[in-house]
């Protein structure tokens, strides 16, 4: 399986947001295995953002803290506590999962579904529920993970 990012993205709260609904529209179109640039790929994020945007990621099927070669590093070792405590939480909660997400991604390569590890509110929920086509906010990580950034 194949990894897909949404492409360079820059260090911002817009950018942030906007993650989520790209990474839905990938994994409803069949790209299971995709993500964001954690942090923004251009410019320096504040520790803030950039935490945020780790808490976010561990519920993304790709994972990854990646920037251009002109921005600044962003391992969480080199932040000061509280931003490196709860990015190094975010890290032990994804390691924790990564169980749970090789399983969904093998059995639905596995069984050739196609279904998506981040999957919208409608795609298993309440497929019949129109309301539901417009949130993306919210999903399932997997079958059993509701996840509300």
């Amino acid at each position: 399986t194949a990894a897909v990012w949404t492409g360079d993205n820059t260090a911002s709260w817009e950018h942030l947001a906007a993650a989520t609904p790209m990474l839905l529209a990938l994994n409803a179109a069949g790209i299971a295995f995709a993500g964001a640039d954690v942090g923004g790929f251009f410019n320096d994020p504040e520790p803030e953002l950039l935490t945020r945007w780790l808490q976010a990621a561990v519920y993304q099927p790709f994972l990854r803290i990646h920037g251009h070669l002109d921005t600044k590093r962003k391992e969480p070792f080199l932040f000061d506590a509280p931003y490196r405590d709860a990015m190094h939480a975010a890290l032990r909660e994804r390691y924790r999962l990564l169980p749970y997400v090789y399983a969904a991604l093998a059995d639905a390569d596995a069984h050739n579904t196609a279904a998506p590890l981040m999957r919208a509110m409608w795609w298993d929920v309440a497929p019949r529920d129109a309301s539901l086509f417009g949130v993306d906010d919210q999903y399932m990580f997997g079958d059993a993970l509701l996840v509300k950034p």
